[in-house]
């Protein structure tokens, strides 16, 4: 082999070694680390387990919220909207908001909500294209309902945000999937907020203070598709995301939450709220 040919070897050899050491980083700036807690039992599954469409698992969300004082009525039983959104990330982030709501009803007693909850499951199910999937969870929601099983009713609510986070793989749009989880929580900040304004415990407001959960969905927002991006209320989320990230951080010299943080904490998710739904929630 003369010279050049070694040389053109080597070079090719360094490209080679350099790009395989580079390319772990871009992977990681691409898919933000789900914080481990927040991932449900069927993401370890070796089926399933954790790529690009795995999102948190709003069952984990609300796991983190038990114990928490009652959710103020006004707050649990959330008007929604009677037309579905024209654009997929408010479809999406809807979605994720009608999931929570089933938490927040079992939570709640409210059983009675249960069905116009399944329903409208079903419906935005069928908007992005995962409606056959959700309409048998939709039955057995109503079935739990009825026969006051409580625990297969969130286990189905669970494997209702599976089941579309496959549909949606299947589809190639895992903006969609985490746009859904986004929704989940927060409306569960919604609900544990309001739930600690109404009636503060600094022991129960301690698992509320999780900085790592928005700092991953400002991660997420910011690798969504450029149609995504573009749109006023995404800016908008992700900047109050990074509100309550800062919120959320306690410090030395505050090193438990107060009752004058959680009251900052719930202005922020009152107006996250507002902002997600463009104008939908209260």
């Amino acid at each position: 082999m003369n010279k050049l040919s070694m040389l053109t070897l080597a070079g090719a050899a360094s490209l080679t070694y350099a790009w395989a050491q580079e390319k772990p980083v871009v992977e990681e700036k691409s898919q933000p680390v789900i914080p481990e807690r927040l991932l449900d039992e069927s993401h370890m599954k070796e089926e399933l387990g954790v790529n690009e469409f795995t999102a948190p698992s709003i069952k984990k969300i609300f796991e983190d919220l038990e114990g928490l004082p009652p959710i103020p009525e006004e707050t649990a039983i959330r008007k929604r909207p009677d037309k579905l959104p024209v654009d997929r990330s408010s479809l999406a982030l809807e979605m994720g908001f009608l999931m929570a709501d089933g938490f927040i009803i079992v939570q709640c007693g409210k059983m009675n909500e249960v069905r116009p909850i399944a329903l409208d499951l079903s419906r935005y199910a069928k908007a992005m294209g995962a409606g056959e999937r959700v309409n048998r969870h939709a039955a057995s929601l109503l079935k739990n309902a009825e026969d006051g099983d409580l625990t297969n009713f969130k286990n189905n609510l669970a494997l209702t945000q599976n089941d579309v986070e496959q549909e949606l793989a299947s589809l190639r749009d895992p903006d969609m999937a985490h746009l859904i989880a986004l929704g989940g929580w927060i409306r569960a900040l919604d609900a544990a907020t309001a739930a600690l304004d109404k009636k503060f415990s600094p022991d129960q407001a301690k698992v509320v203070f999780q900085p790592d959960v928005p700092e991953y969905f400002v991660e997420i927002l910011g690798g969504l598709e450029p149609e995504m991006q573009q749109r006023r209320d995404i800016q908008g989320i992700r900047k109050l995301l990074e509100r309550i990230q800062a919120q959320m951080t306690l410090s030395p010299e505050t090193p438990e939450p107060t009752e004058e943080t959680i009251k900052k904490l719930r202005e922020t998710a009152v107006s996250l709220v507002k902002t997600a739904l463009g104008g939908f929630s209260a």
